[in-house]
């Protein structure tokens, strides 16, 4: 089974190529609103795993929490990525 901090990390991972993306699609004005508005979604999700994660760093003398909102059976964004 992998550890909260390994899911965070995959999801992370794998999400890296959307803002890789983004940084060439948006620039050359090739970005749709549905991409736009997915990224946003997923930013949104991450920042509030990334603050979740950060505080549990706090309150546990510096150990990585055991657990949070990612299931790791649902595929990162919550939806079917294609």
């Amino acid at each position: 089974m992998t550890s909260y901090a390994g899911r965070l990390g995959m999801w992370l991972a794998h999400e890296q190529w959307k803002l890789e993306q983004a940084s060439y699609d948006i620039p050359a004005r090739r970005a749709t609103p549905r991409q736009c508005a997915e990224l946003a979604g997923v930013l949104q999700r991450l920042s509030d795993e990334l603050r979740d994660y950060a505080a549990g760093l706090a309150f546990s003398g510096g150990q990585p929490p055991e657990s949070g909102s990612i299931d790791p059976d649902e595929p990162p964004g919550g939806e079917d990525q294609r």
